[in-house]
């Protein structure tokens, strides 16, 4: 089982999206969070689980899709660590550039 690792800057995203949707919804938030994280953990298994991240040329990167984010994740080939780098909203355009 692989280790699911986040970035600062992946932290910061989540904690970002959690705060925006609780201005309104705090309940609603609290369950996005939850659903999200229950999401990731799938990573340790199934590091394949997403699919390669378009804007990527290199194939860096792979995204699972959740609600209305990208979730962008990088894993070792040896299988003892996926990298959550950012969660990106699906409408905004992606620089790959800017992914840790």
């Amino acid at each position: 089982m692989a280790k699911l690792i986040w970035s600062p800057s992946a932290l910061r995203d989540f904690r970002a999206i959690l705060a925006y949707i609780a201005k309104d919804a705090p309940v609603a938030a609290r369950r996005f969070g939850q659903k999200l994280l229950a999401r990731t953990r799938q990573l340790r298994t199934s590091p394949l689980l997403g699919g390669y991240v378009l804007e990527d040329e290199s194939h860096t990167y792979r995204e699972l899709i959740h609600g209305s984010y990208r979730v962008i994740y990088r894993y070792e080939a040896d299988g003892k660590a996926v990298y959550i780098v950012a969660i990106h909203h699906a409408a905004r355009l992606l620089d790959p550039v800017t992914l840790d």
